[in-house]
């Protein structure tokens, strides 16, 4: 029998109509609401919910929220001392099933897995049993504190104008919209960013260079709406790496239909190749930032690797 717990950011838009659809639609089964009071949050909250015998979490936000309740969740499920994926108990914690009511700014993780904020679908999925395992991100990097840490993603991790802007966002422009503020971020920063130098090395894989861009995806969407990984799959165990060196305002201009439709783009200084694992450090010593699935994490250097069909997704 399913025990469900909504996980709730509190700050998204349309609130008080999302939170009366889920206490309608699940007003017969056996559901708990959790809501979060400050960011970070939902971390323990998930891990509350599962101790209170939670075996089904469901995310009502964005990605960056649904980025704390899956760390929160693969933090349950902590066994080991270290800080690998070996120390966590991957077994058991594909019996919990996780899903997600899109409710935030972007939903690109939504768009990738093709969710939509349906209350009356995701119970139906849920009483049906219907789930997905889906591949995991694991990360270590250094925090904004530049202390070594670790934590999951699940749609995509990136370095250089993408963890530029997701750090000016944490300063929101006051009485815009956020769709809005993240398109005068991305005009402002590709004015002013200095393009970052980075060395990126896999298996049989060495490259160095100055990009605008360093993208790491598991899902193709990201960026509220861009599809810069169309090749990337969910579950087979693989990231889809997408570099965008060289490219200024009126190349993004040009070539931005072309993304938003999920297709590769066609240019010299944009590559894609796909790995299993990689590292990326700056190459000349200057500060990267990191975006991790919308959110400004920390600095390189960044080391990643893909877990293999680790989340019980319902979709």
């Amino acid at each position: 029998m399913s025990k469900i717990a909504f996980l709730i950011n509190r700050l998204i838009k349309n609130y008080d109509a999302i939170l009366k659809d889920i206490q309608n639609t699940f007003a017969e089964t056996d559901y708990q609401l959790y809501f979060s009071d400050f960011s970070g949050h939902l971390v323990d909250l998930a891990q509350k919910a599962l101790k209170d015998g939670k075996n089904t979490i469901i995310t009502v936000g964005g990605d960056g929220t649904h980025n704390e309740v899956i760390n929160g969740v693969l933090a349950h499920f902590k066994i080991g001392n270290n800080s690998e994926i070996e120390s966590y108990d991957l077994e058991n914690l594909k019996k919990i099933r996780l899903g997600l009511y899109p409710a935030g700014t972007g939903n690109d993780f939504s768009k990738s897995i093709n969710i939509k904020p349906n209350a009356l679908q995701l119970k139906n999925e849920i009483a049906n049993g219907k789930s997905r395992l889906l591949d995991l991100g694991w990360t270590s990097f250094t925090d904004k504190q530049n202390k070594p840490t670790n934590r999951f993603f699940i749609n995509i991790t990136d370095v250089g104008m993408g963890g530029e802007v997701a750090r000016k966002l944490e300063n929101k422009i006051p009485l815009l919209s956020n769709k809005t503020q993240y398109a005068i971020r991305i005009v402002s920063t590709f004015l002013t960013y200095k393009k970052a130098s980075i060395q990126a090395k896999s298996e049989n894989y060495d490259w160095k260079g100055q990009v605008m861009n360093f993208i790491v995806a598991n899902g193709k969407w990201f960026g509220n709406g861009l599809g810069v990984a169309p090749d990337a799959v969910l579950d087979d165990g693989f990231f889809e790496i997408a570099i965008l060196g060289d490219i200024g305002l009126l190349d993004y201009l040009k070539h931005l239909d072309t993304v938003k439709k999920g297709e590769k783009v066609i240019h010299p200084e944009v590559n894609y190749n796909r790995f299993k694992e990689i590292t990326i450090t700056s190459g000349d010593g200057s500060s990267v930032p990191i975006d991790m699935d919308g959110e400004f994490v920390g600095y390189a250097p960044l080391t990643l690797k893909n877990i293999p069909q680790t989340i019980n997704f319902i979709c």
